[in-house]
């Protein structure tokens, strides 16, 4: 089964048969195209590839990053938080912040 297109809005139309005739008729539009009965209709339609590039991306630095630490590592003074938690009930919960800018991770708090 072909599937057709039509040429003035680009809508998909519906084949139907009337006395041995097929009429192409658009649904949207309201073109229609008759074709004889014998006549094999084919359609091709282009269709590009958008590219891979992600959209809306504004910059690579951390959008998640809002709390004012100065990296160690390059100074850029936002961090993201990443808590953990605890592992088990007597331990102090797990908390890194992570450079908005690098990634460079450092942990808070005691030190095991």
């Amino acid at each position: 089964m072909t599937i057709n297109f039509c040429e003035k809005c680009g809508s998909m139309i519906i084949p139907r048969t009337v006395k041995d005739e097929t009429l192409l008729l658009c649904n949207s539009c309201g073109d229609f195209k008759i074709v004889n009965g014998g006549e094999e209709l084919k359609v091709s339609e282009e269709v590009s590839q958008k590219s891979a590039k992600a959209e809306g991306v504004v910059s690579e630095e951390n959008l998640l990053a809002t709390y004012n630490n100065k990296c160690k590592k390059c100074g850029y003074g936002k961090a993201q938080i990443i808590d953990l938690g605890a592992f088990w009930s007597d331990e102090d919960a797990i908390t890194y912040l992570k450079c908005g800018k690098c990634g460079f991770s450092e942990k808070l708090g005691s030190i095991s």
